[in-house]
This record gives structure tokens, sequence and C-alpha cells, in this order.
């Protein structure tokens, strides 16, 4: 199959990345935190300037689209007064951040979050994608999320700097636990080849140094579900899109003071009010379109030569593993395995199992009923 081309970079605010429908423009909010007032003023600009089609990553931002190239300026002009800028292209491309989202004012992981968003710009030039986790909630809940540098808790507490794709950690103090990341992040960059990007990569050719291996850390892993939570309610986005409509709607009947978003395309209504069964979002931890990944697919990518988050919601609950749909073979929605990815080509769906997006299919060629009776026969 015929693999597209990925992007070695994501969109920003000031270089957004042009799509099938505009421009897509991405806020990254401090500490994965918008205002009240914040949010429902980006609503604002996304009727105003954008196709009004919202979008939530797995890096914990938030997506503009459509934006005309022509309104580009005006739109980083207002959100710059809403304190949603960094202060130049640079300095955003290093605050590639992502804090877990049920941290408490005042506690450690904002501390950390704080000081590091102070030091960003001691870091080397680094990957476009290369990026750093805060996780230091009691169990870690970031391990699947994508990152290079994670700060964490071993079993004992003991606070650990670990390279991802090592399964050990560098002990440090809150003290000097900064240094250790702009550290880590200098031996990456003074070491690597060309051609590894990500901390995991390097590490699949390069030992770590010796202080760097000394601490197991901790394996367990608990992502924070759809519901209740102490600091507010979890609400999912399907396919982590909405029309700001849909989000006005959710803010209003919510009556939140703020909100976070998470790495897994749902947000933290935070002092709200808790919002029932509603069929524009996930209310529910058992609802079936949590185990499915859809890109935007076509017309919204240029990539893309099939339409996706329809057949999704069709075939939502007739499988009983996790389900990624993809527009081409670049699997952005999930660039990871899925027990069943469908993936286009040529208008048509190619199949496979229990691997990626650009992985050999086992069927090729499959539409409209076909998939249905497909998936029926594995």
């Amino acid at each position: 199959m015929k693999k597209s081309s990925v992007k070695g970079w994501c969109p920003g605010a000031y270089q957004p990345m042009v799509s099938g429908d505009g421009l897509i423009v991405r806020i990254r909010p401090k500490f994965a935190e918008f205002s009240s007032v914040q949010i429902k003023e980006i609503c604002r600009l996304s009727q105003k300037y954008g196709s009004g089609i919202i979008e939530f990553t797995s890096r914990a931002n938030l997506q503009l689209r459509g934006i005309n190239q022509s309104d580009h300026e005006r739109l980083l002009h207002i959100l710059n007064q809403l304190d949603l800028l960094d202060p130049d292209l640079a300095s955003e491309a290093r605050r590639n951040v992502i804090i877990t989202p049920d941290w408490f004012q005042g506690d450690l992981s904002k501390q950390i979050t704080r000081e590091l968003y102070l030091r960003l710009s001691e870091l080397p030039d680094l990957p476009a994608k290369f990026g750093l986790a805060v996780d230091l909630g009691a169990i870690p809940r970031l391990q699947n999320v994508s990152a290079d540098i994670r700060v964490e808790k071993d079993s004992k507490s003991t606070l650990l700097i670990c390279p991802d794709g090592s399964d050990f950690g560098r002990p440090t103090t809150k003290s000097n636990l900064v240094d250790c990341i702009i550290d880590i992040a200098r031996w990456f960059e003074a070491t690597r080849s060309p051609s590894a990007k990500r901390m995991r990569d390097h590490l699949a050719n390069q030992a770590l140094p010796k202080a760097w291996s000394l601490t197991p850390r901790n394996t367990q892993n608990a992502p924070l579900r759809i519901g209740k939570i102490p600091q507010g309610q979890i609400v999912g986005i399907p396919f982590g899109q909405c029309h700001y409509k849909d989000l006005l709607h959710l803010l209003s009947l919510s009556q939140a003071k703020s909100i976070r978003l998470t790495p897994w395309r749902s947000i933290v209504l935070l002092d709200a009010k808790t919002i029932g069964a509603d069929d524009r979002f996930i209310t529910a931890p058992t609802d079936p379109l949590l185990r499915i990944n859809a890109c935007p697919g076509r017309p919204m990518c240029q990539s893309a030569t099939v339409e996706t988050r329809q057949l999704a919601r069709l075939l939502a609950g007739k499988t009983t593993g996790t389900l990624h749909i993809s527009g081409c073979s670049k699997g952005c929605a999930h660039p990871k395995a899925a027990d069943i990815t469908l993936v286009g080509q040529s208008g048509a769906f190619n199949l496979i199992q229990g691997g990626q997006s650009g992985d050999t299919p086992q069927k090729t060629g499959l539409t409209g009923p076909h998939i249905l009776e497909t998936l029926d026969s594995l």
C-alpha cells in the first residue's frame, strides 16, 4: 500500500497547517486550561474566521479549522489579547508540554510545569514533535501519551526524570528537576543521528548515561475516564471534533468556570453542574465511540480519499475491540496499532488486523456494506 507523506511537525498558532478546508490553527493552553471567557471567545473566533469546527487533539491542544490566510494576522492579534499566544514561534514550539489534567492549584504538577515554562529557552533546538509530560499524581496517567521526557514518581514517590523508551529514570529533587530535564534534552540533541527525531527511536541505538538508568519506573497507568472527578466532570468529544455552537451549549448547560483539555480528546468541566446524556458529547465511560479513532477524512484533509466520521458512527458498537478509521495511510488520528484499522485508498478501504495504518492489509477495496460484512466475518 502506498504510504502517504507524514508531516514532521504539528500546526501552531504562528505556523498553521494548510488543509482541505483552509488553515488549521493550533492553540496551546497553559496548564491545559482555558477560562470561561477564553473558550467562549475562541468559539466566537471559530464562527467569525473559521469553519465553525473546533478540534481537541491528543496533545491536549485546541485547533480552529477553516481559517482564511487573509484573517490569520487578525486572529493572532486577538489570541494575544486573550493571553493565548507565546512571544514568538520559537517559544511556542518549545512549549510542547502535557500536564496531567487532574492537577490541583498549588500542587507539584503545576509548580514544575510553571518552572518549565519559565526555562524553556534553555532547551536546545529539538525536533518539532519532541515533547515533555508532567505526570506527578499518585498513579501515572500519561504513560500511553506521546512524550519524549517524562516527569514521574516511582512506587516510593521519588521524583524521576524518565527518557521515553527506557524502563528506568533518574532520581531527582524538586530543586534540580528542571536542570535534569535540560541536561537530558541536551544529551539527546548532542548524540542523536539526524533520523532519530524522538527519544524512543534514539534509545533503540544509543545507551543512556548510567545516571539515567538507576531507578525503575512505576509501570502503572490510569488514564482519566469519562465521568466525575474531584475537579469536575470529564466529557468526551467524539473523534475530538465539535461545532462551536455545541461547545457553547455545553458551557451554558454546565456553567463551567473553566475547562481543561485532556490528551484523550475529552475536556474537564471545572466547578460545573453535572451534564447528563447528550448525543453531541460522550458522558458515559462505556460509550462505544471511545473505542474508535477516526481522522477528519475527506473533504477536510487533502490526503484523504474517503469520508471517515460517518462510517465511524455507523460501526460504533459493532466491533468488540479498538477501531481506527484513517482517510489515508498516515494514521494521524491513531499512530499506533488497533484491533481493526480501516485505511482509505482510492475511494475504498483496506483492512488491517492488529496493526497500524501503514502496515500490509489483509483485505483491500472494501466499500459500503462489504465493510460490515467483513467485520462480521472476523
